[in-house]
């Protein structure tokens, strides 16, 4: 096994792996003291060298390695790896190329809703992964030997899993399925924290007009702050305090030590009240016409939980027919659309979904076709 800490043996290294066809990576990182997750390990694995890149060593320069992320020609083999490309997105501001999730693959394949690495090591290799390691602080140094070979393993394991899953996708002629679930991954869109877009991941409801600037600007006043000091969102303010002050919309510091959440302990930081205030004012002076129009929440139909409880029963037996997990297919939500409009803009009327699951969908919904019981099977009957 390679622990590589200085960068002459990393590009030694990476010269190798540049000829491999395809790579199994895992990284190691905390974040729950920072805004942005701190890359603390890196595992590679080519089916015969070993390697875990230690980020955290001194002078290191990891740019051989980056280059290997961005060569087209290896297949990047991750599992669950979103979080992983959004760090080495922060780092180099490209997505890697040629990428390959298991989770994905599995959920494609029918193995459940996201999958857990050591359920599909159980189910694909018949081995077991000691999980005593898995709430490492791996920005301590020096890892013990136990905690090594845990993170080893979970590349070691995935270099093993690629080839089942990928055949199992080829021999169901699911490539295409498995691709439209990748962009989504390897989309910039899915890493870039713009502030400005910040509100949109709160809660609103029952949001008076008065108060969505005031949202807007609290929401992004609190990236720039969380992202420049690099701590949590929660470490500058809190959703319920955001949410607090849209109401009461305070115009001095004596307005904000009336507030509960200023208050309370681990509430507003009083070094910061000057800034909100200042960023209350601009919300309040954002012109009406300019402002986002936010939709009510839909008030469902009565009788609708019924209808998409059948739905639902449809849903189960084409995921189980077809041995892909249902999340992908749709969700509750995607089921509550759909029995309102047969045109709606939802992911389970576009693309393989629409095959499978959508227009079969639609056709029950319109009494064109039925479910029935035969033989203890659920099975489906055009109406004559």
């Amino acid at each position: 096994m390679h622990y590589i800490k200085e960068t002459n043996h990393l590009n030694e290294l990476c010269s190798k792996l540049n000829k491999s066809e395809f790579l199994s990576i895992d990284t190691e990182f905390i974040r729950e003291k920072t805004y942005w997750p701190k890359l603390c390990l890196i595992q590679v694995f080519n089916g015969e060298e070993k390697i875990i890149i230690d980020p955290l060593a001194k002078d290191i320069d990891l740019k051989s390695f980056f280059e290997i992320l961005n060569n087209k020609e290896i297949v990047k083999i991750f599992h669950s790896g979103r979080q992983d490309i959004e760090i080495f997105y922060n780092l180099t501001k490209k997505i890697p190329q040629n990428i390959y999730d298991t989770q994905i693959a599995a959920m494609v394949c029918g193995f459940g809703d996201s999958i857990g690495y050591e359920n599909l090591v159980s189910q694909l290799l018949g081995k077991k992964i000691d999980k005593t390691s898995r709430l490492t602080n791996w920005s301590n140094r020096p890892l013990s030997k136990k905690q090594i070979n845990y993170a080893i393993s979970d590349v070691t394991h995935l270099f093993e899993i690629y080839p089942i899953i990928r055949d199992k996708i080829i021999s169901n002629k699911r490539e295409n399925w498995l691709k439209e679930e990748i962009k989504i991954l390897i989309s910039k869109k899915t890493y870039e924290l713009n502030p400005n877009d910040s509100w949109k991941r709160l809660k609103y409801r029952n949001l008076s007009k008065n108060s969505i600037g005031v949202l807007i600007e609290l929401s992004k006043w609190r990236e720039i702050k969380a992202q420049k000091k690099d701590v949590p969102r929660g470490n500058v303010i809190r959703d319920d305090a955001i949410y607090e002050l849209c109401s009461a919309q305070p115009k001095n510091i004596e307005d904000l030590n009336n507030l509960r959440s200023f208050n309370r302990k681990g509430g507003l930081r009083k070094e910061f009240a000057e800034e909100i205030l200042l960023a209350i004012e601009k919300g309040k002076s954002i012109k009406k016409e300019k402002l986002p129009k936010i939709k009510p929440p839909k008030r469902l139909p009565m009788g609708i939980s019924s209808k998409v409880s059948i739905l639902k029963i449809l849903l189960d037996n084409i995921s189980e027919e077809y041995g892909v997990a249902q999340k992908l297919i749709a969700n509750k939500n995607d089921l509550q659309e759909l029995v309102l409009n047969d045109k709606a803009d939802i992911k389970t009327l576009k693309g393989w979904r629409y095959k499978v699951f959508g227009k079969k969908a639609i056709d029950f919904k319109n009494g064109k076709i039925s479910i029935k019981m035969k033989n203890d099977k659920v099975i489906l009957e055009e109406e004559k």
